[in-house]
């Protein structure tokens, strides 16, 4: 499920492919809040990239495979900045924390925000 890294600038249908992987692994593994995955089931011996996941833990875990920061891929930081251009919140780590912001939200916001990429680079 890991995306190699670009080499160059990331097109709008890549970052639109990690809001769909990110979007599918939160359906598939669950949504937290306040981190970027659940500790507790870390803790309790799950797999980091099987444990529920906020927004950013789930495009972590589509572009380096782990729901952890791995450092500077262009890919990550162009769709968290993708991401952050739809919301009304400081950051998506806010957005996330926000009251009635769940699982549902969280997949709509990222298949959105590939929907809309998808029509400006058609």
């Amino acid at each position: 499920m890991t995306l190699t890294a670009p080499t160059t600038a990331p097109t709008d249908e890549e970052i639109a492919e990690v809001c769909d992987k990110a979007a599918g692994h939160i359906d598939a593994v669950g949504y937290c809040k306040k981190y970027l995955y659940s500790v507790r089931q870390a803790e309790n011996g799950l797999p980091l990239n099987q444990c529920e996941v906020d927004v950013i833990g789930a495009i972590n875990v589509a572009v380096h495979g782990t729901p952890r920061y791995v450092g500077g891929n262009p890919l990550t930081h162009a769709t968290e900045k993708a991401i952050e251009a739809r919301i009304d919140a400081p950051s998506i780590a806010a957005w996330c924390d926000y009251r009635g912001n769940g699982k549902a939200k969280a997949i709509a916001l990222l298949r959105d925000t590939a929907d809309s990429l998808r029509k400006v680079a058609a």
